[in-house]
């Protein structure tokens, strides 16, 4: 998918594209290295929609804005999302409201 190498935003908020949307969208931006925002908000993506992202998220280092606002993620979800942006240092805004995320889960991005 060529297309899908050169985004540099992707925004499919309120789409309901699940688990198998997030890994279906994981899968096509994995050779992606140009995206600067993904905003993915109620989609009702859980922890494992959400392990796939953190995977995919990995190698995305111009990442500045993530917003995965009102999905089911949960501490384990946000825990892979976080191994995923680790080496991501572009990144100023991430937003995590109504996911479950509790502030025990937070030292995984540091």
């Amino acid at each position: 998918m060529e297309m899908m190498d050169s985004l540099k935003k992707v925004c499919l908020e309120n789409n309901n594209i699940r688990d198998n949307g997030a890994i279906a969208l994981s899968k096509a931006l994995e050779d992606n290295d140009t995206l600067l925002s993904l905003h993915l908000e109620s989609n009702e993506i859980s922890s494992t929609g959400a392990s796939a992202l953190g995977e995919m998220l990995s190698n995305k280092f111009k990442l500045s804005k993530l917003n995965l606002n009102n999905n089911p993620i949960g501490d384990e979800g946000f825990t892979k999302i976080a191994e995923g942006l680790a080496d991501i240092e572009t990144l100023r805004i991430i937003t995590l409201a109504n996911t479950g995320v509790t502030k025990s889960s937070i030292p995984a991005l540091s």
